[in-house]
C-alpha cells in the first residue's frame, strides 16, 4: 500500500527552512560585503558640508586603503573638502567607511 496519499513528509519542512537559511546566509554574503563608491561618498559627504555653508571644492581617492582603529579593520577612501568659514578658506582632509560612507576622521588643515 502507498502511504502517500497527499500528505507532507516529517521531514520537508526542516529541510526547506535549512536550505532557505543556507541560501539567505550566502546572498547576506554576497550583497553585504558591497562598497558604495567614491564618488557617492564624497557626495553625501559635500551634502553635509553644504548644510553650513558654501563648498568651494572636494576631491576623493577612488582606491580605498586599508584602516585600523582599535580592533576594527576596514577599508576606507581619503579625501578632502574646502569651503569659507568666517570669510576664510578652510580645507579639510576626512577618512570615510568604503561601505557605510560613515566619516571616521576630519582634520581641519591649516594653511
Amino acid at each position: 500500500m502507498n502511504d502517500s496519499n497527499g500528505s507532507l513528509s516529517p521531514w520537508m519542512i526542516p529541510l526547506t527552512l535549512g536550505a532557505s537559511g543556507i541560501a539567505g546566509f550566502f546572498a547576506g554574503k554576497l550583497v553585504g560585503n558591497r562598497r558604495r563608491s567614491a564618488n557617492t561618498i564624497l557626495k553625501m559627504i559635500t551634502n553635509d558640508f553644504k548644510r553650513e555653508g558654501t563648498v568651494e571644492g572636494s576631491w576623493i581617492d577612488h582606491q580605498p586603503i586599508p584602516y585600523r582603529q582599535f580592533a576594527v579593520r576596514t577599508l576606507v577612501y581619503r579625501g578632502g573638502i574646502r569651503r569659507f568659514e568666517d570669510d576664510q578658506l578652510v580645507s579639510y582632509e576626512f577618512l570615510a567607511d568604503a561601505s557605510t560612507g560613515t566619516l571616521l576622521k576630519l582634520k581641519r588643515i591649516d594653511n
